[in-house]
Parts: structure tokens; C-alpha cells; sequence
């Protein structure tokens, strides 16, 4: 968390303001000043703010901006300080997850930072609010960003899917098969280049789940440098090992609590392949309640797993690695939640709006968050925010018209 300070601006603000109220005026539409320029002089219209990052990183990724009376438009991520000079002194310059900032953006004035990314955008945040007679700081309720407070979102989608839950479950779960579809492709590719390592494949697949999404790539370089013979052969050192392996390999340790850590991960790794029978679930054939129930209680029975974990797992890849080798035939309706990430809370609340019962549309079901996940990396991820250009948008919109057109010909 950022450190409380007590900053005034022309004598707008004798209230403690930290760089959360920076992100939330930057976030928020009826926040956000209409007269904000660079460093420079030149306008800056905000076409959009950017996703409001809840890990470590930038403020914001994927923004996009329009810079210049020539409104040049540039994407990139956000950063926010209260100073300029926060930038140099947090070390970003050095750490290469803030390479693609594009905006650096603070509360103060002061000289640009010198080592920001090359073509990145000084924006002069509170010069512009300073136009605005009577802000404080305590009128912005920090606690309701960003899931309770989004920027104008009247999304296609929302108007055209999200308002049937039918339709919505019935397009999530096709989404959600897609998704495991393209996991089981490229798995049976992999098998099929690596015939008599079916047991190896395994095991890398499920330690790039275990390491989550910042640590995936190490967790599977050490399954790489550490086999799954090796394991199998002597399981009371797989941790030991794992460890060893760790220091060869380059890791995301920021934004973690010490029980979370990358290296007490790493530990409870060489426990769950030494002491439990994940590697059992590599012959699966059956995806019902029970044979979902039953993969749950092999994975979290030690207390190493929680169940949202084990769930990704069994939706990431033992699903997909029992389709690729012709287990399986077609996904089940229903796979065991796991944890909603931040992807998956942002997509339901432009599909569905802020309002929406997450348990009612989506959060019991492992199949519906796939689908989730499937929508906003091909869909949103690509379009927003240009939503007229998404091929979901303009697909529903021609159902729709089909649709209206095949009830009028009957009714007639």
C-alpha cells in the first residue's frame, strides 16, 4: 500500500491523499478532468483508462490514449505517483514489467523522469483537477474501486447476451469448450512430437499450473531440469530438488505473501507429487460430479492444494490431456470452480453489468468461468475498447436480426 502524504496543489487539498485517489480519478469517467495535457502542452483525450491492475505491475494495462490536436493514438500501460520523482525512486526503470508504459501520470509537478520507457507521456494529473473549486479527496470512496465503480460501459455484448441468462450460459459453456478444445490441440501436438513421454508432458503441464500465471514458465523450466523419473524414483528429495533447480531460473516474486511465496510453492509442489497420487489423474476417463469429486480429494486430501487451485488444474490440464489422447470425447457442462481471477470478474461485469449475481450466472461452475476467460482473451482483450469492431458483438447482433426476422415470418 502506498504511504499516506499530505500534499497541496494551490490550495485545493489539506486532506491526506494517496495514489489510490490518484488511480481512482484517473479510472473514473466523472472524475477524471476533460483538460488534461502532457508535460508538454499537447492534449490528451483518454479513450480508454486502462484495466485496473489488483497485482503487481503497472497501475493500468492496456490503456489507450489519443495525444496531440493530431489525436495520435497510442496503447500502452499507466502508471501512477503522487511525485514524478516516485518513478525513479520505486525502481521501475529496472524492473522490465513496466517497459510498456506508455503514460506516467501524477498528482504533482516536477521535472519528467529521465528514465521513463522511450515515448511514454508525462500527464500533469492534479494541475488539471486544480480547475475544479471544492474537490477533496474524501468524497472519493477508494473501497469501491474498481469492481464497484467502471468507467461508461454500455457494452454490446451486455445488451445483447448478458441480459438473457439462457443465451449467456448456453454461449459461455461453447466458449468454455473452445477454450479446453485449443488446450487439447496443442497437447496432442506436444504428444505426438514426444512419443513415450506421455507421463513427462504431464507433469510439465501440471507444474506450469502449479506456478500460477506469474510463475508458469520457471515452474515448467524446472520440471524440464528436474524429470519426472528423477521424482519417481526418489520422491522424498522432489522438493529438495525443486529447489535446487529454483536458482537457474528467473522468477516474479513481487505482490506475494510469504505463505504464497514462489519458493513455498515450490516446496508444496515436491510434496504433491512425492505424497499425493496426482499423477494417477493422467488416465482419467470420466469428468461427472463424482469423478470430479473424487480428482478433488486427491489433489487437496494433504492440505498442499486449495480447491480452486486443484480445480484449474483439473480444468487446464487433465481435461484437455484426456481429450488429446482420445479419453474423453467432449467437455461436460460442468467442471469444479476455480478461484475468479481478476480477467474473469472484469468480462462478467461487462457482459452481465456490476450488478450481477456472479453464483447465479457463473461462479459454480468451472466451464462458465472457461468461457469467461475464453471471451475476454479473443474477444474483449482484442476489440475492447472498440467494441463496435468485436466479432462476438456483430455475431450476436446477426443472430438477433435472424432471430426477429424467423419470429415475424412465423407470426405471419
Amino acid at each position: 500500500m502506498p504511504k499516506l502524504r499530505r500534499h497541496c496543489l494551490s490550495g485545493l487539498i489539506d486532506e491526506p491523499l494517496t495514489e489510490r485517489h490518484i488511480q481512482a480519478i484517473w479510472y473514473d469517467i466523472d472524475l477524471r478532468p476533460d483538460n488534461l495535457e502532457t508535460r508538454g502542452g499537447e492534449p490528451v483525450k483518454v479513450v480508454h483508462p486502462g484495466v485496473w491492475n489488483l497485482e503487481s505491475g503497472p497501475d493500468f494495462t492496456g490503456a489507450v490514449l489519443e495525444i496531440g490536436r493530431e489525436r495520435q493514438r497510442v496503447k500502452g500501460d499507466v502508471e501512477v505517483h503522487i511525485s514524478p520523482s516516485d518513478w525513479t525512486c520505486h525502481g521501475h526503470a529496472k524492473d522490465p514489467a513496466y517497459g510498456n508504459v506508455a503514460a506516467h501520470v501524477t498528482w504533482l509537478g516536477g521535472p519528467e523522469p529521465p528514465d521513463l520507457p522511450p515515448n511514454a507521456v508525462s500527464i500533469w494529473l492534479g494541475k488539471a483537477k486544480a480547475s475544479e473549486p471544492g474537490f477533496s479527496p474524501e468524497q472519493i470512496d477508494v473501497g469501491a474501486y474498481p469492481f464497484s465503480k467502471l468507467p461508461v460501459t454500455d457494452r454490446p455484448c451486455h445488451a445483447l447476451i448478458g441480459k438473457d441468462p439462457g443465451i449467456s450460459r448456453e454461449i459461455l459453456l461453447e466458449a468454455g469448450s473452445l477454450r479446453i478444445a485449443a488446450k487439447s490441440r496443442r497437447l496432442k501436438t506436444i504428444l505426438a512430437k514426444r512419443a513415450g513421454e506421455r507421463m513427462q508432458v504431464f507433469y510439465e503441464e501440471t507444474m506450469n499450473a502449479l506456478g500460477y500465471k506469474k510463475n508458469s514458465k520457471a515452474f515448467r523450466r524446472i520440471a524440464e531440469s528436474v524429470p519426472y523419473d528423477a521424482i519417481a524414483s526418489e520422491p522424498e528429495n522432489a522438493a529438495a530438488a525443486f529447489l535446487a533447480a529454483s536458482g537457474f531460473v528467473e522468477w516474479q516474486r513481487s505482490g506475494f505473501r510469504p505463505n504464497n511465496s514462489p519458493d513455498a510453492r515450490l516446496a508444496r509442489a515436491g510434496e504433491i507429487f512425492s505424497t499425493t497420487g496426482i499423477m494417477y489423474l493422467a488416465e482419467v476417463a470420466s469428468f461427472g460430479r463424482k469423478a470430479c469429486a473424487a480428482m478433488l480429494h486427491t489433489l487437496t486430501s494433504h492440505g498442499l492444494m486449495g480447491r480452486g487451485r486443484a480445480a484449474a488444474v483439473i480444468a487446464n490440464v487433465i481435461l484437455p490431456f484426456a481429450i488429446a489422447e482420445g479419453r474423453v470425447d467432449t467437455c461436460p457442462e460442468w467442471l469444479p470452480p476455480e478461484d475468479i481471477s481478476q480477467p474473469v470478474r472484469l468480462m462478467a461485469s461487462r457482459l452481465f453489468g456490476r450488478d450481477h449475481n456472479p453464483c447465479a450466472l457463473y461462479a459454480s461452475n468451472g466451464m462458465l468461468i472457461q468461457g469467461l476467460l475464453h471471451i475476454f482473451r479473443n474477444f474483449c482483450l482484442q476489440s475492447h475498447p472498440d467494441c463496435g469492431e468485436c466479432e462476438l458483438s456483430r455475431d450476436s447482433r446477426r443472430n438477433t436480426a435472424e432471430n426477429e426476422t424467423e419470429v415475424k415470418a412465423n407470426a405471419s
